[in-house]
């Protein structure tokens, strides 16, 4: 028998402490005794803005003021199929505490995996964790191209906290060199290094993680490492690769032409919402990207965006 979707909405609530809120299931519910986030299912008619603000409500005592979306699941369980939209709460008003007679209890979000989940919650929390904004770097001159180094810092020191380092006109040796100095920067601001190399040279440095491109991606078989691992996906095949592997995040382009390639068609936003609902993790929007475009990509299902000359200048 076919298994019926489920639309069920969620609330990632912060405090003023910058921490997350989650409510307990009831131990006699379905995946009882997890924690998630707040939320509840949609009722007919609704919308899925409405249905969260009606469910905060009930369960929490909040008000919604102000909400964007952060990322849309599809989940499906041995009983049920569900499709988890999940929204960030920007503005609230009220005091949160379990009407329904559930456990709350606020968590930073460096420890939310500490805590048990249903599985459709799993690439929220990695959501949670990601930034909106994710700069690919250009080309350095060379491994001690002072200005790339300089430029790499203004940006890190503005507001940048994830990082990839594209130089693929370096040697192996000469790209650790420069991965190593780039690791420094983003360490003392606080953002991760993802290296668009090998998982050898990712281990061999100590960045943060690993950044396929999508050749790479097509040629790996299982996950290469258990730090953070990203990939660069362009159509349904890729996606479902990333899927397979188990990938943290990925880039998915292009949105927009491109300078870069001229000549490849761009997927436009209506193509690159359909096939993020493939992914199963967040999605960077890649493309033509600019920083006046990130409500849109938020709109269209993106966790924000990547880039390298609207991050970079």
């Amino acid at each position: 028998m076919k298994k019926q979707m489920l639309h069920v909405v969620a609330g990632v609530i912060y405090n003023h402490q910058n921490e997350i809120l989650l409510a307990r299931r009831p131990e006699q519910s379905h995946q009882g005794g997890l924690w998630e986030f707040p939320g509840g299912k949609c009722e007919a008619g609704e919308s899925a803005l409405q249905a969260l603000t009606r469910e905060l409500e009930e369960e929490l005592g909040l008000v919604v003021q102000k909400a964007r979306p952060l990322i849309s699941v599809n989940h499906a369980y041995p009983d049920k199929k569900i499709r988890l939209e999940v929204w960030r709460i920007e503005q609230w008003q009220g005091e949160p505490w379990g009407r329904e007679g559930q456990t709350v209890q606020w968590f930073h979000s460096n420890y939310l995996k500490n805590n048990e989940f249903p599985a459709a919650n799993l690439p929220v929390i990695t959501a949670v964790q990601l930034p909106s904004l994710y700069l690919i770097t250009p080309e350095p001159v060379s491994l001690t191209d002072k200005k790339f180094f300089y430029r790499l810092e203004a940006c890190l020191d503005k507001e940048i906290r994830l990082v990839q380092l594209r130089a693929k006109n370096l040697s192996a040796r000469d790209y650790c060199y420069c991965a190593e100095k780039t690791l420094i920067l983003c360490d003392r601001y606080g953002a991760e290094l993802l290296v668009n190399a090998s998982p050898e040279i990712a281990l061999s440095v100590g960045t943060h993680g690993v950044h396929l491109n999508s050749e790479r991606l097509l040629s790996t078989q299982e996950r290469p490492l258990g730090q953070r691992v990203a990939a660069s996906c362009h159509n349904l095949e890729e996606i479902q690769q990333a899927n397979l592997i188990g990938i943290d995040f990925m880039v998915l382009s292009p949105v927009h032409t491109t300078a870069s390639h001229p000549y490849t068609s761009p997927l436009g936003w209506f193509e690159f919402l359909q096939l993020t609902e493939q992914a199963h993790c967040p999605v960077f929007a890649l493309g033509g990207m600019k920083r006046t475009e990130l409500s849109k990509a938020w709109a269209h299902g993106a966790q924000g965006i990547a880039a390298i000359r609207a991050l970079w200048s």
